[in-house]
């Protein structure tokens, strides 16, 4: 009866969007063993699944990484060298993301590719041909820069100032604030300057800039404090790669990893959560109440008679009831409590913070509204639909999620064997 096209098109988008990233991506468990990798990094190692797939993510590695240039809880990125198959080192960007479920667990890491081979070309030439230094300035594709520790622009290349939306580099010199208005958020550069002034140098930092209409702009910055300027004040140096593009990939492989994610914790036909996601919140609401103190209950729900439904009205207006009813039980349940389609005609609703009495209420009135409510009107059937309950409470009747399932379930069987359509207690 469930109907799960949204869920496949979803996992169509993000499949889509994953085989045809021009950058490697690689999908690892929560252990960083290798669970999938795109054409993209296939290509850029020369390795195919089976020398991938169930691998642990350093085994990429030629070397330890060079430098951790950002990082916080959830997000990392390193430079570091791919092992080739025909033995090349293949120097690289990896930015490693978590992947974190609804409840904040995290499921696994999303990893980003980035082939460094034509960045670090650039720089060993800009190091190695300094005689042909001004004709590359002009016509390199990345941006060049240098400015003043005060922000003053001294000098940037056509590439800089196109990318930037400026219409020639005279334009861009003559910014007030110089290299301070190009920063999106000038305690930005503040930073720079300080990590300048300790290390001298920063490697494919990412920065977010600000262009002329004031869109915002990612770059791959590669910075260097060149102290040996003639008029003996330091001199900021750097080499700014385009990185909008990726960062914008990223985030619709993110979204669409959330959009598949929250799908596949959901019930297609209710759109109540499914059974996955019930067993990783009890788990958590039962640490969560260990730690507080406090009660929280849980009622089983099973409609009576709703055989009798499908066979007289069919399966279709079946699934259709079904809708009815968690429309129903979505209306009086606020979160933090939720409902679940645990199977069939069953039901399952988690009410955290609710003691035996405040969650006896809130079934009564849950089974006052079934039967006041007319369900399948939109079909002309017009049926009036009943449901038995069972009610258990942690840690009053249980002390584990097993056990209390168990308990809701069996009061709500012996309503079931006896009157029908009441609440059993545990």
């Amino acid at each position: 009866m469930a109907d799960p096209s949204s869920s496949l098109a979803s996992e169509d988008i993000y499949r889509r969007i994953f085989q045809a990233a021009s950058e490697g991506f690689i999908l690892l468990d929560r252990h960083r063993v290798i669970t999938e990798v795109n054409p993209a990094l296939r290509a850029l190692t020369g390795l195919d699944f089976p020398d991938l797939i169930g691998r642990p993510e350093t085994a990429l590695y030629t070397r330890q990484q060079v430098e951790f240039f950002s990082a916080s809880r959830d997000h990392l990125s390193f430079e570091t060298s791919l092992r080739a198959r025909d033995g090349r080192e293949v120097p690289v960007l990896v930015t490693r993301t978590n992947l974190r479920d609804e409840t904040g667990t995290a499921t696994g890491y999303m990893v980003f590719v980035v082939d460094l081979t034509e960045l670090k070309a650039t720089q060993e030439e800009l190091r190695l041909a300094e005689k042909r230094y001004h004709n590359m300035y002009r016509n390199a594709v990345q941006g060049m820069f240098q400015s003043r520790l005060s922000g003053e622009l001294i000098r940037v290349n056509p590439a800089y100032a196109r990318f930037l939306g400026y219409a020639t580099t005279e334009e861009m010199l003559k910014l007030k604030a110089g290299a301070v208005d190009l920063y999106y958020d000038p305690a930005e550069r503040r930073h720079i300057l300080r990590l300048l002034k300790r290390k001298g140098f920063l490697a494919n930092y990412e920065v977010k800039l600000r262009r002329k209409d004031g869109t915002p702009a990612w770059v791959l910055a590669n910075y260097r404090l060149n102290r040996d300027d003639p008029a003996g004040e330091p001199i900021i140096e750097g080499i700014m790669v385009d990185n909008t593009r990726q960062k914008r990939l990223e985030e619709e492989l993110r979204r669409e990893h959330r959009k598949l994610q929250k799908l596949s914790l959901r019930d297609n036909l209710t759109g109540l959560y499914n059974t996955r996601f019930l067993y990783q919140a009890l788990d958590k609401i039962i640490t969560e109440s260990c730690s507080s103190g406090r009660s929280f209950s849980l009622i089983f729900m099973d409609m009576d008679n709703f055989k009798r439904i499908v066979d007289t009205h069919g399966h279709l207006n079946g699934s259709q009831a079904l809708r009815e009813v968690a429309r129903t039980l979505k209306s009086l349940i606020r979160a933090p409590g939720f409902g679940v389609a645990y199977g069939g005609d069953e039901f399952v609703l988690v009410l955290p913070g609710c003691d035996k009495a405040r969650a006896l209420s809130k079934t009564e009135a849950i089974r006052r509204k079934m039967q006041r409510t007319t369900y399948l009107t939109a079909c002309g059937a017009g049926v009036r639909l009943q449901a038995s309950f069972g009610l258990a409470t942690f840690p009053e009747d249980a002390q584990d999620r097993t056990g209390l399932l168990a308990l809701a379930d069996q009061a709500m069987f012996r309503v079931k064997l006896t009157q029908k359509g009441e609440v059993g207690v545990a």
